[in-house]
């Protein structure tokens, strides 16, 4: 379980029914969650083991590190928590959701494997419909008090929508 401010039961049923399996959350623990300000802090375990820095050649000039796509992961996950915990869109509900836009990546250094790293974010644009919900996210990762990350970017989240069908009718 990811220890967290919220039922243990809600967490587990995002977690069970999420859009990746629980090996694709990147997300040790949440730290606070608040809703009116829409804003998620949590921390990310640099030690676990990491889909793409488990298989880096690391020598003097290639440190080990966590990935760009590993950040990038982590801010789907947080999106998709913000989709849960705050507009309730529920995967077992029929939602579903996807980052449809980076408007903004900033690498600032490489975040280390070792100490964990300190992720937040919060929403800047949100439009909530009855079947879709779309936002926008600012995210700010660090580690040690350096800023490693810091993103702008929009996901989508629809109700009931067969995108297979869709992708066969055109």
């Amino acid at each position: 379980m990811i220890p967290g401010p919220y039922e243990e039961a809600e967490m587990q049923r995002f977690l069970d029914t999420f859009l990746y399996r629980q090996e694709a959350f990147l997300i040790d623990e949440v730290l606070s969650m608040d809703a009116e300000k829409r804003a998620i802090e949590a921390r990310l375990d640099t030690t676990r083991d990491l889909p793409f820095a488990r298989y880096q050649r690391v020598d003097e000039n290639h440190p080990a590190h966590v990935s760009a796509a590993e950040l990038l992961m982590v801010t789907g996950s947080l999106g998709c928590m913000h989709a849960w915990f705050f507009h309730g869109c529920r995967w077992d509900e029929g939602w579903a959701g996807f980052g449809n836009r980076v408007h903004r990546a900033d690498f600032k250094r490489l975040a280390a494997i070792g100490p964990p790293l300190r992720l937040l974010s919060h929403e800047t644009k949100t439009r909530v419909g009855p079947s879709r919900v779309v936002m926008r996210y600012e995210f700010h990762f660090w580690q040690e008090d350096e800023l490693v990350y810091c993103g702008d970017q929009s996901a989508m989240f629809f109700k009931d929508m067969s995108f297979n069908e869709k992708a066969v009718a055109e």
